[in-house]
């Protein structure tokens, strides 16, 4: 167990091992961390451009992200400071000592799957910056050529063209970006709910006129390879319009309950605990009592996990298995 965490939060809520909880971070970043690399016009340096390489994180202002932010800070070692805005919280670090000491270190040991392009881009940039390659026109130069090739979103998500900062020169062409390589078994299952921790969403679907109530845990990206892995590892769901969809109270009991309470969630913490609560009181069949009540508790929880209060003809379309597993539920 890892004592050195109570300071933060109660150990028995975290991975029972560091290593595990090293690859929930990294699944945890895949969905919701950055490397993004800076760039601002600033006259007076050398090339009128400062190139700032970074690592953040910037999530809803809660308790359980204010608590995943401190945990992944604790564990990278290092002292950053979170920001905290107008609802959001923003771990961010721009040292490069601290890049260059933690960060890259870190991510170097437990690989990001989605994002090891612009971790890779992220690296190349502040070891060329630590090297001084900045200070020399041929170095700068290819700075920032390594920056604009980035093959993930690429230009399309900066200010600054290439062109704006290497005059009459031809713009790189982006690389073809790496296959996501995954992690293997328990790792992989780490990952995995770190993943889900980002994207994932727990709920209830709510049909009025039956007075019928169905479990969900949806997982969204638009890369449906990390969808396919986590279908795999959890070992049921459909996956439609970039959406891995699990339902039913059979697939919750029996897939998603056994396997969150083995690995466990962090910056849900909150809202697992309360679907949990309410399955529970499914279970018990409280709801067709008591409907109005639980649904209540049912807003409460859909409110707090992003998705807001569904009925079976908003939530997203259940096919084959999904469907079949309502229609149980509900008889």
């Amino acid at each position: 167990m890892l004592y050195d965490y109570a300071d933060i939060t109660d150990p028995r809520n975290l991975p029972a091992k560091l290593n595990n909880l090293k690859w929930h971070i990294t699944g945890f970043v895949d969905g919701d961390g950055s490397f993004p690399v800076v760039l601002s016009p600033v006259p007076a340096k050398k090339f009128g451009w400062l190139i700032q390489p970074r690592f953040q994180i910037e999530l809803r202002d809660t308790t359980d992200s204010l608590t995943m932010l401190r945990v992944i800070r604790k564990t990278i070692r290092t002292n950053a400071t979170i920001l905290h805005g107008q609802q959001f919280l923003k771990l961010v670090i721009t040292n490069r000592r601290l890049l260059l000491e933690k960060v890259i270190p870190f991510f170097i040991e437990h690989k990001p799957a989605l994002k090891e392009d612009d971790f890779r881009t992220m690296k190349f940039v502040c070891e060329a910056l630590n090297a001084k390659e900045h200070m020399t026109e041929e170095g700068f130069k290819r700075i920032i050529q390594e920056i604009s090739s980035q093959p993930t979103d690429g230009e399309t998500r900066r200010k600054w063209t290439y062109t704006d900062i290497i005059k009459d020169s031809q713009v790189p062409a982006a690389r073809t970006p790496k296959e996501p390589s995954f992690p293997d078994g328990i790792d992989l299952r780490h990952y995995m709910a770190g993943f889900t921790d980002a994207e994932g969403a727990l709920g209830y679907a709510i049909a009025p006129r039956t007075k019928s109530i169905t479990p969900y845990l949806t997982v969204t990206h638009q890369d449906t390879r990390v969808l396919r892995k986590m279908q795999e590892v959890i070992k049921c769901g459909n996956i439609s319009t970039g959406r891995l969809q699990i339902y039913g109270m059979k697939n919750t009991s029996e897939k998603v309950l056994p396997f969150f309470e083995k690995h466990k969630l962090i910056a849900r913490r909150a809202t697992y605990e309360k679907f949990r609560s309410i399955f529970e009181l499914i279970e018990k069949k409280e709801h067709k009592q008591h409907f109005n009540e639980v649904v209540e508790k049912i807003r409460s929880l859909n409110e707090r996990g992003i998705l807001r209060d569904h009925t079976l003809g908003t939530i997203p379309e259940m096919e084959g298995e999904d469907m079949a597993q309502h229609q149980r539920d509900v008889a």
